[in-house]
């Protein structure tokens, strides 16, 4: 099978001048594959930041966890010793019960924990779970007139997964009540514009399966190759992809490099149509991936992602994370210290004191 691609084939010399819709054609398949390009530039990246993260930032998170984990568990030996006043044991109490909890929504099947966390909470964990998802079963009842109810609901998982098939549901009623109404003719021409631009994919496709189709292939190599352009181009025809279907013509030598120059003015529009979609979606969906990374990962909207961008985002992280673990290891050292542990307390109690004067 040929290598060839559209976007990389030179642009014969032609004895006429190019129509406005070639030209549209052939910019449009150039915009597709710069977009190809930056999405697989973009690929690369989040794929070297997360290996960079889990090499330098995952094992600080879990010395953080160890180490916060160590300081629940000391605590509640702690409190197992005489000579606390009843203030003191209360403010150990609630120190046990806000680091637990805070172990706890990222690990909620550490028995350990969760059992010293039922033992000081005036509420379980399930309990307090349960809580907060009936609160949230209220929320989308009282703002997205959701009633969840009835639902068979035991996590917030779950709730979203609701939440998110009820609009899915809603949308597609107004979708056809939307149809029930007299389409104008603006948008009868535009159905059936799409129409006919599906049909036109269609064509390529069955010319595509009928010429690659594996099973009438006899040598084992070449037929794992034809089933691997086959899942191509299956997946191309499914979302509307031209640009890869016409390539795959091109490879199977079915078109020639300059195919452009002989597709008819309707056809051609048509083409032109479905390029300005495919570009639109990946335009879109790239830029969707980008500010979702931003949004995670606290970067300001609009800035360029790059190398050394994510570095410094690395390097933030695993230096916030190591402050956190100096800190937390310094309260570990004085739990360690009754005498110092009950002067925290004392000057923790005078602190709230003058703040509620205040």
């Amino acid at each position: 099978m040929s290598g060839k691609s559209l976007t990389h084939v030179r642009r014969p010399v032609a004895r006429t001048p190019s129509t406005p819709g070639q030209d549209r054609f052939r910019y449009l398949i150039d915009r597709i594959e710069k977009i190809r390009h930056a999405r697989a530039e973009w690929d690369t990246l989040v794929v070297a930041f997360k290996i960079s993260d889990a090499e330098r930032v995952h094992p600080l998170r879990a010395t953080l966890k160890q180490v916060t984990r160590d300081t629940v568990l000391l605590i509640d030996r702690l409190l197992d010793q005489k000579g606390w006043s009843r203030a003191d044991q209360g403010a150990l109490k609630d120190v046990a019960c806000h680091t637990a909890e805070a172990l706890l929504r990222a690990d909620p099947h550490d028995v350990e924990i969760r059992t010293i966390f039922d033992r000081y909470s005036s509420l379980s964990f399930q309990d307090m779970k349960q809580e907060e998802l009936e609160s949230l079963k209220q929320d989308a009842k009282e703002h997205m007139g959701i009633d969840l109810d009835d639902a068979n609901i035991e996590s917030e998982d779950d709730l979203v997964e609701r939440v998110y098939e009820h609009l899915k549901d809603e949308e597609a009623r107004q979708r056809e009540t939307s149809a029930e109404h007299r389409k104008s003719p603006g948008q009868q021409r535009a159905e059936a514009s799409a129409q006919t631009a599906k049909q036109f994919l269609r064509e390529i496709y069955r010319k595509l399966a009928s010429a690659v189709h594996p099973d009438r292939e006899t040598d084992a190599v070449r037929r794992a190759e034809k089933t691997e352009l086959m899942q191509q181009i299956n997946r191309a025809y499914a979302t509307n992809d031209l640009l890869t279907l016409l390539d795959a013509q091109l490879r199977l030598e079915l078109i020639d490099p300059d195919h452009v120059s002989k597709i008819s003015g309707k056809r051609l529009q048509q083409f032109n149509r479905l390029l300005s979609q495919q570009l639109e979606a990946a335009t879109a969906e790239l830029r969707s991936l980008q500010d979702a990374f931003r949004m995670d990962h606290d970067l300001p909207h609009g800035r360029a992602i790059n190398v050394q961008g994510l570095h410094l985002v690395t390097q933030r992280r695993a230096r916030e994370l190591r402050a956190h673990i100096h800190q937390q290891k310094r309260f570990l050292e004085m739990l360690a210290n009754k005498s110092a542990t009950k002067r925290w307390l004392k000057e923790q109690r005078r602190f709230e004191n003058s703040w509620q004067e205040d």
